[in-house]
């Protein structure tokens, strides 16, 4: 039931009204199920954006300093970051992440120095695509560094997982 107070012209309400509910921000919606199933291609974008969140909490302050130096506004720079990780149509993330099965990439040691980074596996159960490593997370991280211009002194991220995980989170 609906809770009403106020003067005539200006009435709050809170509560719900038949198929009518009233917030207490004074927002209105219908009464409605939420949909319990999500689609894969859902799950799939969900999960790439829970691996760009955490790759921008990994990194360290030198690292975010370096990325508002080249974001157009320092305050987005974890936007900047997520946009220049994922690119249009997720494409510039799923090359990384293919690019992570190249035999020429270091996988333990990349898994180590995610795990030590403090990175866990992403793995959403509606999702389409497989659990994501915290070695594939740090070189996804490095990868879009390196692209940016940042910590080119280290050379593309391959075998050198140590030396990038240091950089990253100092």
């Amino acid at each position: 039931m609906a809770k009403m107070s106020g003067s005539f012209f200006n009435i709050k309400m809170s509560g719900t009204l038949g198929e009518i509910i009233f917030d207490q921000r004074g927002f209105v919606r219908l009464k409605g199920k939420r949909p319990s199933h999500y689609s894969t291609s859902q799950g799939d974008f969900r999960q790439t954006m829970m691996v760009a969140q955490k790759c921008a909490k990994v990194c360290g302050s030198a690292t975010r300093q370096l990325i508002k130096a080249v974001a157009r506004n320092s305050a987005h720079w974890n936007t900047y970051l997520a946009k220049n990780l994922i690119g249009p149509h997720r494409t510039v993330y799923l090359d990384t992440l293919h690019r992570y099965s190249d035999p020429a990439v270091d996988r333990p040691a990349w898994e180590i120095a995610g795990v030590e980074a403090g990175l866990r596996p992403i793995k959403l159960e509606y999702a389409g695509e497989a659990q994501i490593s915290p070695g594939a997370q740090l070189f996804i991280l490095a990868s879009t560094l390196f692209s940016l211009g940042l910590y080119e002194t280290l050379g593309q991220p391959n075998g050198n997982a140590e030396a990038w995980k240091e950089r990253i989170i100092s």
